[in-house]
């Protein structure tokens, strides 16, 4: 009889584990605003799109390495999914060019903002595989982009135990 506790709560856990949708498992075309919340919970950033309708940013920064954005049509209907944080779009930040605005619209709301001597320096959290690493971007007093930066994370045990 002792064992049903044992069991139970792994299996509630599970359950509640399993419930909770991973934004990369949302089918456009198919999944509705209202699913959408549901499913992930309230967006981070809304906005009007240009085209019509609404772009939706789930950012799970600042400990998070990712940002998705959904395109939402007039209809309320998902249109289109996007990881934000990846390889390619963290190097179209171009420095001496890209502004404040359009790095936002590339990369999302940044998981750290600091207010350095020259101007702001955002940065995100990202993926590098094999590892994990801090994206940067520092602007002038203008907006804009003058430098970019990959910061390896430190924190993260890399399995090396030194001379113990």
């Amino acid at each position: 009889m002792t064992i049903l506790p044992h069991i139970t709560l792994p299996l509630l856990l599970m359950a509640a584990l399993t419930s909770c949708a991973l934004p990369g498992s949302i089918s456009p075309n198919t999944t509705h605003a209202d699913e959408l919340v549901k499913k992930l919970g309230k967006p981070t950033e809304t906005r009007a799109a240009p085209q019509g309708g609404e772009v939706w940013d789930y950012v799970y920064g600042p400990a998070g390495t990712e940002t998705w954005r959904f395109a939402i049509d007039g209809g309320r209907v998902v249109r289109s999914k996007e990881q934000l944080l990846t390889h390619e779009r963290l190097y179209k930040v171009v420095p001496g060019t890209t502004t404040q605005a359009q790095v936002l619209d590339l990369l999302g709301k940044p998981g750290g903002v600091s207010d350095l001597a020259l101007g702001p320096s955002w940065e995100w959290r990202v993926n590098l595989n094999p590892e994990k690493g801090y994206f940067v971007v520092n602007f002038d007093r203008q907006g804009i982009a003058t430098g970019i930066a990959v910061l390896m994370d430190m924190r993260i045990d890399s399995g090396d135990k030194g001379d113990r």
